[in-house]
């Protein structure tokens, strides 16, 4: 009979019972195993979707310990198979598929799939499962960019968050000025702690490293109060030295240490840099830091009779080359400085202001009788220049200047022409030849001589009224 056939199906889906004999037993028994197996489906259902949030290692774990085929909807089916019921189609197929699918199928291949079986079965897998077995088996260089599209910045979060990032970054970053405290470290760490203390700067080489590459490791080792600087930035130059009277002053610079000595001293705004006017002349085309030397012919010089160089012909070019301008007229006094001298200009117009207009040049060593003028540091007014443009050729057939220094060969030249020498013994010059140098006096124009940079930034320390 029909109603018996339906009495033995209901049975079996039930622990084993006795088999009822009456109509309205019969169907208790048919409801009650039909509401049980719902109830056991819903609550499997319902615990599937509270399933716990893993961590990354804890969900490692869990995969390694469940067995390939229980990864999806495991609770639910096992729920209805208690009940006794036919797990529905769509659960046993998402089962019995994901091994394969899980190692074979790329991410974007599981979501399709998942969305799939989803339209296919309502209460299919849960959110947190398809996040659970996406992250456990995406690709890694899709889950890196999965992982970045959700990240605040760059290198791959999109326009805007690109460009917000890039703001930030040019907010937070700020290279050093002239005269602040990480600007004075900078310069400090180029020109004498990389080359006394190499082994303070791991990472950095003197030879290669710039002032941009010196602010950030400062910053980055929390030093000289630094920040780090801003990319795409020219570093700085301190501004030149204004004052009365006005001064112009050059250096003749070989390729090596004196050339060094001339970046050094632009990069301080010290030296010549810190004169109104000021001039580079080299036998070699330079930039420094923005400021070109000026070609003359030869910078060789030989050793002239009183054992000093032989420099008379390489200054007459250099003396040529600037009188055949109008820049220097511009200025109250010109100077010739030599690289190793250690000079401060805003001193010597203390010197100098008393002459202003007048035909004088300055012999800056009484040691020997008579008075002379070394060449480290020569000083004229404008007038006695014109007068030597004027007149030159008469010096240079009366004087033997081929085998006489520079600084020998003007003072008699001058003097010829009728120009007066100042004598100033006071704090002018220091020169390890005259009277000796004594860095720590904080009043004399110049200190001679100091050869290598980092000797002549110890020296201009000591002397300077600031310090470091």
């Amino acid at each position: 009979m029909p109603g018996s056939r339906i009495i033995e199906e209901a049975d079996s889906l039930l622990a084993d019972g006795p088999t009822v004999s009456h109509t309205s037993s019969r169907h208790w028994r048919f409801h009650g195993a039909a509401l049980i197996a719902g109830l056991c489906m819903l609550a499997a259902l319902v615990y599937v979707g509270r399933r716990p949030s893993f961590s990354a290692p804890e969900r490692g774990q869990a995969v390694s310990q469940e067995k390939p085929g229980r990864q999806m909807n495991l609770d639910a089916v096992g729920g209805l198979l208690v009940a006794g019921q036919q797990p529905p189609p769509t659960i046993l197929t998402a089962n019995a598929a994901a091994p394969t699918l899980l190692q074979a199928d790329p991410p974007n291949s599981l979501l399709k799939k998942a969305a799939a079986m989803e339209k296919s079965n309502p209460a299919g897998p849960s959110p947190l499962e398809k996040e659970y077995v996406l992250g456990q088996h995406a690709n890694p260089k899709e889950k890196e960019a999965s992982e970045q599209e959700k990240a605040p910045g760059p290198p791959d979060a999109g326009p805007l968050k690109k460009k917000d990032a890039e703001e930030s970054k040019s907010k937070s970053c700020k290279t050093a000025t002239p005269g602040d405290t990480c600007y004075k470290a900078v310069l400090w760490a180029k020109w004498i702690g990389l080359i006394e203390h190499p082994t303070w700067y791991p990472g950095l080489k003197r030879a290669t490293a710039n002032r941009m590459a010196i602010q950030e490791w400062l910053h980055n080792n929390s030093q000289g109060d630094c920040h780090r600087p801003c990319d795409h930035e020219t570093y700085p130059i301190p501004p030149s030295g204004k004052g009365k009277p006005s001064l112009f002053c050059f250096s003749v610079a070989r390729m090596g240490p004196e050339m060094d000595t001339m970046f050094m001293q632009r990069q301080m705004g010290a030296g010549i840099f810190a004169c109104d006017g000021h001039a580079v002349y080299s036998d070699t085309h330079v930039n420094i830091d923005g400021f070109k030397t000026t070609l003359i012919p030869s910078t060789a010089s030989g050793v002239s009779t009183d054992k000093t160089a032989a420099n008379s012909q390489v200054f007459m070019n250099t003396w040529n080359n600037l009188l055949t301008t109008t820049k220097w007229y511009e200025y109250d006094f010109i100077a010739k400085v030599d690289p190793d001298c250690v000079f401060f200009p805003a001193r010597l117009r203390g010197h100098v202001h008393s002459y202003v207009g007048q035909n004088v040049f300055f012999l800056n060593c009484g040691k020997y009788v008579p008075a002379t003028m070394y060449g480290a540091l020569e000083v004229y007014s404008k007038s006695s220049l014109g007068a030597y443009l004027s007149a030159h050729p008469r010096c240079e057939t009366s004087f033997p200047f081929g085998a006489w220094g520079e600084d020998k060969y003007m003072t008699n030249c001058l003097e010829m022409l009728g120009c007066k020498s100042v004598v100033d013994f006071g704090n002018f010059l220091h020169d390890e030849r005259c009277w000796g140098v004594d860095c720590g006096n904080k009043q004399a124009v110049a200190f001679h001589a100091f050869k290598q940079v980092n000797q002549w930034y110890n020296c201009w320390l000591l002397s300077n009224h600031h310090g470091f």
